[in-house]
C-alpha cells in the first residue's frame, strides 16, 4: 500500500504528534496536529537532518521516519492555504 501524505494530514489533523531530530540530547517537541508536527521539522531543518514523528494515538502510535518526513514537507508544501 503507498504512502499518502494528504490522506495522513486528514487522519491525523487533531492528534497529539511529538518531533524528534536523531541528534544527542535533542528534546522532543510535541503539537496538536500533523501538520504543526510537519512545519516545525520543515522549519528546523528536517531537510538535512534525520527526524522522526510520531503520531500518538490511544492504543498505538504510528511513526514517520525521515523519508516519510521529507515526502509529509513536500505535500505539506503543495497544500492551498
Amino acid at each position: 500500500m503507498a504512502f499518502d501524505p494528504i490522506k495522513a494530514f486528514t487522519h491525523y489533523n487533531e492528534a497529539e504528534c511529538s518531533v524528534q531530530f536523531w541528534v544527542a540530547d535533542a528534546p522532543a517537541s510535541v503539537f496538536a496536529s500533523l501538520e504543526e508536527a510537519v512545519a516545525f521539522a520543515r522549519d528546523n531543518g528536517a531537510g538535512w537532518k534525520d527526524v522522526e514523528i510520531t503520531v500518538h494515538m490511544p492504543r498505538e502510535d504510528i511513526v514517520y521516519a525521515t523519508g516519510k518526513v521529507r515526502t509529509l514537507i513536500e505535500a505539506l508544501r503543495k497544500q492551498p492555504r
